[in-house]
């Protein structure tokens, strides 16, 4: 978890200092910027590519059969969308997100004490927030216990723009999770992807490299077999059908082989802790 110095009641408007410090949410649902659109599923044993795809890398990259199979069962891991599958991470910083959930907050307090919305629109504007930041039990309950009093409710009962003062005075009880910048959010899964085809180039016997003509552009142009390999297996899981940028691939293959030019890791979010 990254903590930082705690907030200030002039941040928010809390009497109180706020903690304030990230953590790392996964989403599948959210793409991040640039991210290919991979064909995601529940594969099991059976692998992500068809017969006709692992015949079609035998033939094209020289591969024994038993290889491309368990590359088959270890992309369809990579590819997995069970929620408990942690890959592509966000993140989302505590005064912030509180911060962001005030102005909704607010919006809503003024609507219901004009008795301008329903019960049921109220509740699933309240239901888009969360109490992730609470830092106790009883104000994490603050906001459940307002949505469980909207639920069928017929009109706006005088409790409620109450309920929603108390969950604006108290720090934690509501906040906004969602990222500020789609884009500064992180696939993860072309990143694995691209180091089981790594892996499997290996346990064919050869050099996980790749060589440079210079095109006269910044970086030149990434050529070799395995480059031809990793863009082969991209277009198949994949839909539609979609080659990975030449550039990231590169760098991906220099984390895999522990490059020194390329070894400083510009991911940001821990690799394990706070990881929801």
């Amino acid at each position: 978890m990254t903590t930082r110095e705690a907030g200030n009641s002039d941040d928010l408007g809390f009497d109180e200092p706020v903690e304030d410090y990230s953590i790392y949410l996964h989403k599948d649902g959210l793409r991040p910027h640039g991210t290919p659109p991979w064909r995601l599923g529940n594969y099991g044993e059976t692998g992500a590519l068809s017969e006709g795809m692992n015949a079609h890398l035998c033939a094209a990259f020289d591969f024994d059969e038993d290889i491309v199979r368990r590359l088959s069962v270890e992309l369809g891991h990579c590819l997995n969308n069970d929620d408990d599958v942690l890959v592509n991470l966000f993140e989302v910083n505590r005064l912030e997100a509180i911060k962001r959930a005030q102005p909704t907050l607010k919006r809503l307090k003024r609507f219901a004490k004009a008795q301008a919305i329903s019960p049921a629109r109220l509740r699933d504007h309240l239901t888009g927030l969360s109490t992730q930041f609470a830092p106790t039990p009883e104000v994490a309950s603050l906001l459940p216990e307002l949505i469980a009093e909207l639920d069928g409710a017929e009109a706006i009962a005088p409790g409620i723009v109450a309920a929603i003062d108390l969950i604006l005075e108290t720090p934690g009880s509501a906040a906004d999770m969602s990222p500020l910048d789609k884009r500064a959010t992180r696939d993860k899964r072309r990143q694995y992807i691209v180091e089981t085809c790594c892996y499997a180039w290996q346990d064919a016997g050869r050099r996980v490299t790749y060589t440079t003509v210079s095109d006269g552009s910044k970086v030149g142009q990434r050529h070799g077999k395995l480059l031809e390999f990793i863009q082969a297996v991209a277009m198949m899981v994949t839909a539609p059908s979609t080659e990975l940028n030449g550039e990231t691939v590169r760098k991906d293959i220099d984390r895999f082989t522990n490059d020194p030019k390329d070894n400083v890791e510009d991911w940001g979010p821990p690799e394990f802790g706070n990881q929801y």
